[in-house]
């Protein structure tokens, strides 16, 4: 079962995103609320969450961000600790489907009323989009869901394990490209597993990525990913990622397509 959540109409969002931006997590730890005269849920029927689940997923992350230094700034580590344990809880404790996950409404009511300390610990004085929604690449806790989600393999003894195969950073490039391949998990996952195979000697994964991106994206609207078995569907993206090896490091000028093949074959350890 799934549940439903409050969503914050947009004026009052950006009313408390504005009032919030400049205090600390100490001035927000006793604002947070469960009700707000403007969330609403849609009218599309369905299994509301109640107030004591909300509660509950509160004290979870709170937990969560008091064994990375809660209320105190965290360090870098803090913060990718943090991230990864909040992208399992947020995925196995909201039981929310991703058409409403795409809602950045939601996510507004979480980061503006239910744990608003926890946002803006983990994001101080936070740009808009941190805390409003309205991109969900950047959203505090809207991104690391979906990360969590598009990862998710329940038949694996650990269904999260991929989730630091690739930085934040290189997760938003295939997130923002979401409309052809961000939203099948079944490709996401073949991404992961073909990148945590690649030994790049040296390469700089962005580049790589980008370019391995915009391969996929020509060949999507030939190509039924999702109709592929994950045999299948892994060697075809190992092809890609060996073209996008050999076009990177021939384009430089410094090598020949021949050798940049053997560089290629070397990745995968060929």
């Amino acid at each position: 079962m799934t549940f439903l959540y409050p969503r914050l109409l947009r004026h009052r969002a950006k009313i408390l995103a504005a009032e919030y931006k400049e205090l600390t997590p100490l001035d927000l730890h006793g604002r947070w609320a469960i009700t707000d005269e403007s969330a609403v849920f849609v009218a599309t029927g369905g299994t509301r969450v109640d107030h004591d689940k909300l509660r509950y997923l509160r004290d979870i992350i709170i937990d969560l961000a008091k064994e990375s230094g809660f209320p105190e700034p965290p360090d870098a580590r803090q913060k990718s600790s943090f991230d990864l344990t909040l992208a399992v809880a947020l995925h196995k404790e909201m039981r929310i489907a991703p058409a409403e996950a795409a809602a950045g409404d939601v996510w507004a009511f979480l980061a503006l009323l239910v744990l608003p300390d926890v946002a803006h610990w983990r994001y101080p004085k936070p740009p808009g989009d941190r805390v409003l929604g309205s991109d969900l690449t950047r959203h505090v806790f809207g991104r690391m869901w979906w990360r969590a989600h598009l990862v998710h393999s329940p038949s694996d003894s650990d269904p999260y394990s991929a989730l630091d195969v690739l930085g934040e950073a290189a997760f938003d490039q295939i997130y923002t490209r979401r409309a052809a391949l961000g939203g099948s998990p079944h490709l996401i996952k073949s991404i992961l597993r073909v990148w945590r195979r690649m030994d790049l000697h040296g390469l700089t994964d962005r580049d790589i990525l980008r370019d391995f991106l915009k391969r996929l994206l020509r060949l999507a609207p030939f190509v039924v990913f999702e109709a592929l078995d994950e045999s299948a569907l892994d060697e075809e993206l190992v092809e890609i990622a060996k073209e996008t090896v050999i076009g990177i490091l021939s384009a430089s000028g410094r090598i020949s397509v021949e050798e940049a093949g053997t560089r290629a074959a070397r990745a995968f350890g060929e």
